[in-house]
């Protein structure tokens, strides 16, 4: 089917505000606005139309529950029970249900719904944001339990709806540069039929009856800060996103409160929904992006670390560079950008994903820290897997992901709903897909006279974490959507938290390591080189950028589950993978918690230690008993050393996690080529213990090579003859300038055969890290 683009000459800004505002809010609405100063992020606005198919996803009956505590590392995995899909027509201005479906998973359930998109062929006289015929709308946070697999204690009641995804078959786009305002339609639709009325401008509601909203205390919200902290310094996690609510009755609509929103509170990702036969509105005024797909360029920009506006613009340049000097800002920051490369490289091109910028991103109340990581989508991945990859977004849930979702769940103790949730638009045929996430959002339920409003925020809780500067920041975040919805300013008066500009502004100059820590040019070329890697994921979050790191220098990944939700036998296991895949390298990947959760990875270690994981069917000439090289990688580390007797301690020193620290090294095995005092990422809360002079066989056949600064905690680990390797830090990191050496050194590293002797010929040492 052909489009059709009608131009106008806008004769008014803020023109879909007033489309909207003159309409009664009897039918579905969906507005993605952009507010602010006209930016890289925020050059339309665009208001689809809602009246075609409508696709509703409900909680289904008979979901199991989770019974453990995440914090203490008791992780449930499991999918929960299919979707229940209703697809809807609309008829004669009312919405008709043709078929209800059960997809497994949330990317069974957008591929479906692809189905009902239009192919259309457009003339390519502009260049437009969004294309017609595809789909627009909301996907709950909840839904996130279809895209991860993991099962949690408090979901939504059975028939709560949970998201609804809308075809768009027009779209008005407002050009806030220039001012012109575009129809974009299918062919024969009505609105090309309509003439740009003349709209009155926009009233701006009153601040309303002011309501104190009900939350929990203080006291309580530091406390829940307090056992994330916990459970950190336990190796359970690195950090977790809390929410505190506040919830009431408002008095009027929550239309108003959006537009009460756009002018206190402008913002790039702002959005407006309502379904009206459903009574569900929410209000946001989001600064913050999940994905951007376009011609085969997918994106995404996580906002962690944040400051309040200063009152002037001396006060408000020393709370910026306050933050991107804050060790603990920066850690929330890097680990989120980690994470983020983990997820985007699920979908992407091997070695095509990169960290492109970091800026501070300044709103009226605060200011953040905000990155930009992208990729090229591979091309056997649809725009719904990839979405479905990253929803939902990581600095909204922690690190690692899953987990972090259950320690939500346990410390929230009620569904999420709307909020961390995204609005977007969809179209898989042409390859384009833009999504927020919903933060700095009202969410109001039942309607339409008596709205009941839920509102969120918090923050990236780490180790380095107090309580009381959490519970500030969460209700400075807060406070514009509060003072919008119930004219409740969370405490704080204008005074206290001033409303300043917005804009983008360059990260302030940084000294010392935090300095060496910032996006680097892309390189796209790949070395070469022959091996092939079998990498042992327990259930980390930054996987995914071992793999890719791998692939730069040319080798081939295989990744395997080594904390599956149905653990088999673990020998078994092992054995399937060294039969099947035939691995030149191993590589046991980091992970939560203490090695022994991952049994597949105490295998390895041990038959590595034990001198049985050899080659399988050796390449002719190969020694047939050589042994397969080996790195452990932080909880893989661990495991080499657990499998070896020594013993597995909280840090003396406290947990560290998200942050770039120097590392001493004896320059033996991996580190030959790295230089002193290196800079690497660490992620750890507990270290080995090295024996001490009286030792058991295995314990004397791994020395220590490698320490923190202080020289007191072990940070590296090789084995006296064999070619195994442990690392408490990770060289794949944004925040590791010299790690890549040490994986090539890695890889260059050959199964060694066994001898009475020394471990390696001389012509061998000169190829290969001396052990």
């Amino acid at each position: 089917m052909k489009v059709v683009t009608r131009q106008f000459t806008a004769p008014q800004s803020d023109t879909l505000l007033r489309i909207l505002a003159h309409r009664p809010r009897n039918q579905d609405e969906l507005l993605l606005h952009s507010g602010g100063p006209v930016t890289d992020l925020s050059g339309h606005s665009m208001l689809p139309a809602l009246d075609s198919l409508r696709f509703l996803f409900f909680e289904p009956w008979g979901v199991e529950h989770s019974e453990g505590s995440a914090l203490a590392g008791e992780v449930i995995l499991g999918s929960p029970p299919p979707l229940v899909m209703i697809r809807q027509r609309m008829v004669d201005g009312r919405w008709i249900s043709e078929e209800e479906t059960r997809p497994a998973s949330l990317d069974e359930a957008l591929s479906e719904i692809s189905e009902h998109e239009v192919n259309v062929q457009h003339s390519g006289a502009y260049s437009t944001p969004v294309t017609p015929g595809g789909f627009a709308g909301l996907l709950g946070y909840d839904l996130g339990r279809w895209s991860n697999s993991v099962r949690l204690a408090h979901t939504p009641a059975p028939g709560t709806l949970l998201g609804v995804l809308w075809r768009c078959d027009a779209w008005w786009v407002e050009e806030r540069e220039s001012g012109e305002l575009r129809l974009i339609a299918l062919e024969g639709h009505d609105w090309l039929d309509d003439e740009l009325p003349e709209l009155a401008p926009v009233e701006i509601p009153g601040r309303p009856e002011s309501r104190v909203p009900e939350s929990e205390s203080d006291s309580e919200h530091a406390r829940k800060v307090e056992q994330i902290r916990d459970s950190i310094r336990g190796g359970h996690l690195y950090q977790v996103n809390y929410g505190r609510r506040w919830q009431s009755e408002m008095h009027g609509q929550p239309w108003d409160a959006f537009l009460r929103m756009t002018r206190s509170n402008p913002a790039p990702f702002a959005s407006w929904m309502n379904v009206a036969d459903h009574g569900w509105a929410v209000a946001s005024a989001s600064p913050e992006r999940l994905l951007r797909l376009d011609s085969g360029l997918i994106s995404t920009r996580p906002i962690k670390g944040t400051r309040a506006r200063g009152a002037n613009d001396a006060a408000d340049l020393a709370l910026r560079t306050e933050l991107a000097t804050s060790p603990k800002e920066m850690a929330e920051h890097l680990m989120l950008v980690d994470l983020e490369r983990h997820d985007l490289s699920a979908v992407c091109e091997p070695g095509s994903v990169h960290w492109t910028d970091c800026r501070i991103e300044a709103l009226a109340n605060v200011q953040h820290l905000v990155s930009g990581v992208e990729g090229q989508l591979s091309s056997s991945t649809s725009a719904g897997e990839a979405l479905s990859a990253l929803f939902p977004g990581g600095s909204i849930t922690g690190c690692p992901k899953v987990v972090t979702m259950s320690a939500i769940d346990e410390l929230e103790q009620a569904p999420r709903s709307a909020w961390t949730g995204s609005i977007g638009h969809l179209n898989q045929s042409a390859g384009q897909a833009d999504w927020n996430i919903l933060i700095r959002t009202m969410e109001a339920r039942s309607g339409p006279d008596n709205w009941h409003a839920t509102v969120q925020a918090g923050g990236g809780v780490v180790i380095d974490s107090n309580p009381a500067d959490e519970v500030e920041e969460a209700r400075w975040k807060a406070a514009a959507v509060t003072e919008a919805t119930w004219g409740f300013r969370t405490g704080f008066s204008s005074g206290e938290l001033p409303e300043r500009e917005v804009g983008i502004l360059p990260m302030p100059e940084v000294e010392g390591v935090l300095g060496r820590i910032r996006p680097s040019e892309f390189k796209p070329e790949q070395e070469t080189n022959q091996a092939h890697v079998l990498l042992v994921d327990n259930l980390d979050s930054f996987t995914n950028n071992i793999a890719e790191s791998l692939h730069r220098l040319g080798a081939k990944v295989t990744i395997v589950e080594g904390r599956p939700a149905q653990d088999t036998d673990p020998e078994a296991a092992v054995d399937d993978w060294l039969t099947t895949y035939r691995p030149t390298h191993i590589i046991l990947g980091p992970g939560p918690s203490r090695p022994e959760a991952s049994p597949r990875s105490m295998e390895l270690a041990r038959r590595a230690l034990a001198e049985r994981l050899n080659r399988v069917n050796p390449s002719e000439g190969d020694n047939p008993e050589s042994p397969i090289p080996l790195l452990g990688w932080c909880l893989g580390h661990q495991a080499l050393g657990r499998a070896a007797g020594w013993n597995l301690i909280e840090s003396p020193l406290g947990a560290v996690h998200g942050a770039p620290s120097k590392i001493r090294h004896d320059g033996s095995a991996l580190y030959q080529n790295t230089p002193e005092d290196a800079v690497l990422m660490r992620y750890n809360s507990l270290v080995l213990e090295q024996p001490d002079s009286t030792k058991t066989e295995n314990e004397s056949k791994l020395k220590v090579n490698a320490w923190d600064a202080s020289g007191s905690l072990v940070m590296g680990i090789t084995h006296t003859s064999l070619p195994i390797d442990g690392v408490q830090f990770h060289p794949e990191s944004v925040g590791s300038p010299d790690g890549q050496g040490l994986l090539r050194l890695f890889l260059a590293t050959q199964a060694i055969p066994r001898t009475s002797g020394s471990a390696t010929s001389k012509n061998e040492q000169a190829e290969q890290p001396q052990r």
